[in-house]
């Protein structure tokens, strides 16, 4: 049996056995129910080689679709409306102000987000219309699941940065939370505060645009 042979069954055997490195993390309320809708991520020194594919922000249904998107720095983002009424969307965040007059359809050029922070799009027609693009600048940032839970192949670092709309007074900031407490399946278990929901009353888009 040749070296080549020996050394390829030995890596066969051991594959089995192998264990990657997995992190798996719960966020709860103050009331110890999942939070939904929030987005986890791990300081890294990874640098992307490359720009992930386009992302798309969909308005259906009156509502942005999903309601919160995770894309990269210096990615691009359709927001194309797939519904039968128009919307006018717009964003006054730092990160990108933007706006997109009575659009339906797909439209042609995407959105280029190229500063990481948090975006908050709403509708000048529908001013209950609310959705979050997360432009993170690495790749270690999940969005949770509905049982608030988010998994990472990596080991667990000390602390992690969590964001919701409701974290905080600004609904674009992100706080570092502390890993310290495991529940009985082996997840990492975090509490976050959240404000109580407020719904927004109707006004006028404001002409920062004109």
């Amino acid at each position: 049996m040749t070296k080549v042979i020996r050394v390829f069954l030995l890596y066969a055997i051991m594959l089995p056995n192998i264990v990657f490195a997995q992190t798996k993390i719960q966020l709860l309320d103050q009331v110890n129910q999942p939070v939904s809708q929030a987005v986890i991520s791990i300081p890294s020194e990874i640098v992307l080689n490359s720009i992930a594919q386009t992302a798309i922000m969909d308005q259906v249904n009156k509502q942005f679709s999903p309601h919160v998107l995770i894309v990269t720095q210096s990615q691009l983002v359709l927001l194309p409306n797939s519904g039968d009424i128009r919307h006018h969307v717009y964003s006054f965040s730092e990160p990108k102000p933007f706006e997109i007059k009575l659009c339906r359809g797909k439209p042609t050029v995407p959105n280029l987000f190229e500063k990481p922070g948090v975006l908050i799009l709403g509708c000048n027609v529908h001013d209950h219309m609310a959705g979050y693009i997360y432009v993170t600048d690495n790749n270690m940032a999940n969005l949770i699941d509905k049982n608030g839970t988010a998994v990472f192949e990596l080991q667990a670092p000390e602390e992690v940065k969590i964001w919701h709309s409701r974290l905080s007074e600004s609904t674009d900031k992100s706080i570092s939370m502390p890993l310290v407490k495991r529940n009985d399946e082996g997840a990492w278990q975090i509490t976050a505060h959240l404000r109580p929901l407020v719904v927004k009353a109707p006004r006028k888009f404001k002409a920062r645009f004109n």
